[in-house]
C-alpha cells in the first residue's frame, strides 16, 4: 500500500505491471483519522500488515530565531508526529505476525547538527529516539523496529535544502564534497537499506540506527 499527499497511482501501476500487488491512498500522516483509515484499508485489502515504512518528511531551513511557531509545528507534525501516528495505528495489526517490522527514515541530521536547521534536526533526532523506544516496548510482540539515517540523497528534499542557499551551485558542490565517497546518494541505495531492515536478513536487528550517508558523519 502506497500512501502520499500526492498521486502515486503510477508507482502502484508499475508494481502491478512487474507482477506485484499494489494500491494507493492519499493520506496526510499528521491526521490521526486519516492514518487509521489507511491502516484499516490496508488490512481489508491485503489481509494484514507485515511491514511499515515511515518515509514522509519535509525540509525546513531557517535559523532558530527566524523559525515561526507554525513552521516548527509543521515540521514536527510531518517528520515526527507522523511516525508516531503511523506506528500507533499499525502496531496492533503487526503484533504477532511472522517477520513483522517497522522501518523509520530519519536522517544524518538526527545524529549531527547543521546550521540553520533546528526544527529539521530536532525532528529527525526525535525519530531516532522514538525508534529505540518502540523497539523496546514491542519486542515482546515480535515486532522489529529500526531506522535508516540517509545522508544527502538526490531527491526533491535535498533540492529544497540546496535551493535555500544563496549560491546553489556552490552549495551542491559542497554537499557532494561532504561525503567521503565524493557524491550524493541515489534513492535506490536508501531503498536497498530499507528493504534489508524489513527483510529476514536483518532478523537479529532491532532498535538499530543504520547510517547510509556516503561517509558524511565519519568526519
Amino acid at each position: 500500500m502506497l500512501a502520499d499527499l500526492s498521486d502515486a497511482e503510477s508507482e502502484a501501476a508499475a508494481i502491478r505491471k512487474s507482477g506485484g500487488s499494489a494500491a494507493f491512498e492519499i493520506c496526510d500522516v499528521t491526521d490521526a483519522a486519516a492514518v487509521q483509515h489507511l491502516i484499516e484499508s490496508t488490512v481489508e485489502r491485503f489481509g494484514g500488515v507485515d511491514i511499515l515504512v515511515n518515509n514522509a518528511g519535509i525540509p525546513f531551513r531557517a535559523a532558530l530565531t527566524e523559525t515561526s511557531e507554525a513552521d516548527w509545528d509543521r515540521v514536527m507534525a510531518v517528520n515526527l508526529k507522523g511516525v508516531f501516528l503511523c506506528c500507533r495505528a499499525a502496531i496492533p495489526f503487526l503484533a504477532g505476525r511472522e517477520g513483522a517490522a517497522i522501518v523509520n527514515v530519519a536522517s544524518e541530521l538526527g545524529l549531527v547538527g547543521q546550521a540553520e536547521s533546528a526544527a529539521y534536526c530536532a525532528s529527525k533526532g526525535g525519530v531516532i529516539q522514538l525508534t529505540r523506544v518502540i523497539a523496546i516496548d514491542h519486542a515482546r510482540d515480535g515486532i522489529r523496529v529500526n531506522c535508516v539515517c540517509p545522508g544527502p540523497v538526490d531527491t526533491p528534499l535535498l533540492a529544497a535544502f540546496v535551493d535555500a542557499e544563496r549560491d546553489r551551485e556552490a552549495a551542491w558542490t559542497a554537499t557532494e564534497a561532504s561525503a567521503l565517497l565524493g557524491r550524493v546518494g541515489r534513492s535506490e541505495e536508501i531503498a536497498a537499506a530499507i528493504a534489508f531492515l524489513a527483510s529476514g536478513d536483518a532478523s537479529y536487528m532491532t532498535g538499530a540506527v543504520l547510517v547510509v550517508d556516503g561517509g558524511v558523519t565519519v568526519r
